[in-house]
């Protein structure tokens, strides 16, 4: 058997009603866990959280894996990508790295093609457990734990188990150019765990950009957990991880008068798990947040950059720099209180090329 390789045109055609077609076979009738998986949210890099996370048109850093795999058709170099962030002291640590690289090889097309591979960790130590001193705490026997004898916590500190978090994404990522598109996905495994109780998960995302739509206008788009997500707990319980669009656009103005480069972008991350007021914006059970952000760029060796995160006010405000090297990028960023508990997101990436 002959197979006839898909015209540009035709490929991207294809993708399209794919997308399509999942997003109609997913049943109405599921119900979502709120925040199931939140741990990946906000993604990698400090470059993206400094520009509010508005990523999904621009994706073209190794954290194009979490933000929009389609970016990864562009990649011209090997490039390593390491993040470190951390809330309430040292209590939550949150880590991402990533690697990718362009192959000589492609799927659907002749097109320019790239791989990569990330990992998103988040750890929360010392949770305390005090389920095993239920008993001695209902004094009354009547097998509920008062607020009143939940004092006698006081009297056994010294029994108090304390047991550590861990939650783990792993991505495997793979983007080509199609004509004048660019596709992705990224298959991503989840695995959660917390004392003696753990969780395994798997979904994906599948990512389209298109680079100069209109003059320097680029659009993007990630449709995430794009078939639902299963996270299967040890206990028999069940959480999902319901699809999600993240629409963006980006327009790069050129200042060569002064060897200098605008970026504004921004993009609009739409859930239907039913956060209702959590998200900045909310109608039945869909929801959505905001997110803009602009970067200008000097003599592509110095950066400043500004954004909001879901929001609009002043603990929404995101901003950050970075400097290059050759091979060597830094970038760092810092993130509002957001939440409202007087903790504020500083994070640094450290990427080097190769």
């Amino acid at each position: 058997m002959h197979w006839k390789r898909l015209k540009p045109f035709s490929g991207i055609t294809l993708v399209v009603n794919f997308i399509i077609c999942l997003f109609l076979v997913v049943p109405e009738t599921v119900l979502a866990t709120k925040y199931a998986g939140a741990f990946m949210e906000n993604g990698g890099g400090a470059r993206a959280l400094a520009m509010g996370g508005a990523f999904t048109a621009v994706a073209n850093d190794p954290s194009a894996t979490f933000w929009n795999p389609a970016g990864l058709a562009s990649t011209e170099d090997k490039e390593l990508m390491l993040m470190h962030s951390e809330r309430f002291g040292d209590l939550i640590d949150r880590d991402f790295a990533a690697y990718t690289q362009p192959v000589n090889w492609s799927i659907l097309g002749d097109g320019q093609a790239g791989i990569g591979i990330s990992v998103i960790r988040l750890g929360v130590d010392d949770i305390p457990f005090t389920d095993h001193l239920e008993d001695q705490l209902d004094t009354n026997d009547d097998g509920i734990v008062s607020d009143e004898e939940a004092l006698g916590l006081l009297d056994l500190q010294d029994e108090i188990r304390y047991k550590s978090d861990q939650e783990f994404a792993l991505m495997f990522s793979y983007a080509e150019q199609l004509g004048t598109w660019q596709v992705g996905t990224s298959l991503k495994v989840i695995r959660q765990s917390i004392g003696e109780y753990s969780s395994l998960g798997i979904g994906a995302d599948i990512g389209l950009l298109k680079p100069n739509l209109w003059k320097q206008l680029d659009f993007g788009v990630k449709f995430q957990d794009i078939t639902t997500t299963y996270l299967s707990w040890s206990t028999g319980h069940t959480e999902i991880i319901t699809p999600a669009i993240v629409p963006g656009l980006a327009w790069t103005q050129p200042l060569p008068k002064w060897n200098m480069a605008l970026t504004f972008a921004g993009s609009l991350e739409t859930r239907f798990d039913n956060r209702q007021t959590a998200d900045q914006f909310n109608s039945g059970s869909m929801s959505a947040n905001a997110h803009t952000g602009m970067e200008l760029d000097f003599a592509h060796k110095v950066f400043l950059r500004f954004g909001y995160d879901s929001g609009f006010n002043p603990e929404n405000i995101t901003a950050g720099a970075g400097f290059r090297l050759s091979p060597l990028t830094v970038d760092y960023a810092y993130a509002g209180d957001s939440l409202d508990i007087d903790e504020v997101t500083h994070r640094i990436s450290v990427s080097f090329a190769f």
